[in-house]
Formats: C-alpha cells, sequence, structure tokens
C-alpha cells in the first residue's frame, strides 16, 4: 500500500509578493511542522507548485525537509481573469493538476490524503488513516470529522463529516484521485468510512486565507474560547508564530 499527501501550494504572478511570503510562513509554522511530526513515516508528499513562484525554492526546501519523500509538480497554470474571484479559480483549476503523473501507476492500493498549505494534521493522524485502510475493500474515503479550528488566539471544536482533509483508498486498477472531486461531494466518490472521532487535525485561519476566516455554525461549532493546554499540546505548530497571522 503506498501512501500519499497531496496539497495544492501554487503560488504565481497573481498573487501579491508580501501575500505570498506570508502564506509561506503560515506553511512554516503550521503545516510543516505538523507534517514532519507524523508518526507514520512511509509516506509520500507530493505539492503543487507555480514554477514563477518568487518564493519556490523556498517552498520546495521546506515541504523536502518535512517528509520522508516529497515529489514536486511544477507547472505555470493558465492566466486567469484579474478580479475579486481570481484566487478562487485558481485554487479550483488546481484540482485538474496532473496528480495521478506524480503519484504513479495504478498498480497497488494507493492511499491519497489532502491537506491545505496552512492546515495541519495531530501527529498519529496518518498512522490512524492507514490502520483503518487495511480494514477496507475497494474504493473507500477515510474521514476524521473532529478537528479544531482556530484564529489569534482563539479555537472552537468543530464536526464536518466531509471536511477537505480526508484520505481517499483506491485499490489497484482505480485511477481515482482525492481531487477528482470536491470533498462535500465525497459520499458520491466513495463509501465513507468514520475513523474515528478523536481530534484529526487543525483548520487555521489567517489574513490570507481564501476562504474566509469564521468559524461555520453549520459544522456545531461552540463560541470560540481562548486556546487550552489541550489544543496546543495536540497540534505540534509553532503557536508563538502563528499568534502574528492576523
Amino acid at each position: 500500500m503506498r501512501q500519499y499527501v497531496l496539497t495544492r501550494s501554487s503560488f504565481g504572478p497573481a498573487w501579491d509578493l508580501r501575500a505570498n511570503t506570508r502564506r509561506l510562513a503560515v506553511t512554516r509554522v503550521v503545516t510543516a511542522p505538523c507534517m514532519a511530526a507524523q508518526t507514520e513515516r512511509d509516506w509520500t508528499w507530493v505539492v503543487l507548485l507555480d514554477e514563477r513562484d518568487p518564493n519556490l525554492y523556498s517552498r520546495m526546501s521546506l515541504y523536502r525537509e518535512s517528509a520522508p519523500r516529497f515529489v514536486p509538480i511544477v507547472r505555470a497554470p493558465k492566466e486567469q481573469p484579474r478580479d475579486r474571484l481570481m484566487l478562487q479559480r485558481i485554487a479550483a483549476a488546481d484540482y485538474q493538476a496532473p496528480w495521478r503523473d506524480a503519484v504513479g501507476p495504478a498498480d497497488d492500493t494507493v492511499m491519497m490524503t489532502r491537506i491545505d498549505d496552512d492546515d495541519g494534521f495531530a501527529p498519529d493522524a496518518l498512522a490512524r488513516f492507514r490502520a483503518a485502510a487495511s480494514q477496507v475493500q475497494g474504493r473507500a474515503a477515510l474521514m476524521l470529522p473532529a478537528g479544531v479550528w482556530t484564529y489569534g488566539n482563539r479555537y472552537a471544536v468543530v464536526r464536518h463529516p466531509a471536511n477537505a482533509m480526508h484520505t481517499l483508498v483506491t485499490p489497484p486498477g482505480d485511477a481515482g484521485v482525492v481531487y477528482d472531486y470536491s470533498h462535500i461531494k465525497v459520499a458520491d466518490m466513495a463509501p465513507v468510512t468514520i475513523v474515528d472521532e478523536a481530534w484529526g487535525w487543525i483548520w487555521v485561519r489567517h489574513g490570507d486565507t481564501i476562504s474566509g476566516r469564521g468559524v461555520p455554525r453549520r459544522w456545531g461549532a461552540a463560541r470560540p474560547m481562548p486556546l487550552t493546554r489541550k489544543v496546543r499540546e495536540t497540534f505540534p505548530l509553532d503557536w508563538s508564530a502563528l499568534a502574528r497571522f492576523r
């Protein structure tokens, strides 16, 4: 069974250089340390990058240093009209990148886990996904529904049974990819297995997010509260540095 983590981290000319650099800083203090801390060590990080990114080599070095194996997809996406929806369109177009080529042939059972470059996993998340994958047959989606939203010095526990930070398992001969579909449509792609109810991921909000900063009430979140020791100890990111990204 081959295990991959797939991440979109494509920042080209459409991004202001200062915003681009701030986003890299968020990856450095959130996503990279969470992935470097994974107890499961047999996995490959496949990352989509923009060849025009002024921070390209710094990004590549960070991903390479934070994973057992690193496979970059470096390309120049098609230019988009410059308007207020441009960044959303660019992010959506990244779904069409050659992910399967990077993952390799469908000659084995393959696990593909999504995560954005400003979010993080609990250190045992990949191990929990792998243990669950050994129990499923055929194509399956593995879900850790419980996680933590955070912004500044506040957090809220949320539960999303179709969140983006899930894993698609494909059997030999199945060339499906976790970016073939919107995560909210995951049940249309594969049967969903709930792995467990322990916190699996942290959804970090900051000044350069594309999808907004608020905590979605539809996810069953309570009113945000001050960060606790439990949250800080569960997710091994650089909390002191994160406080700067408002």
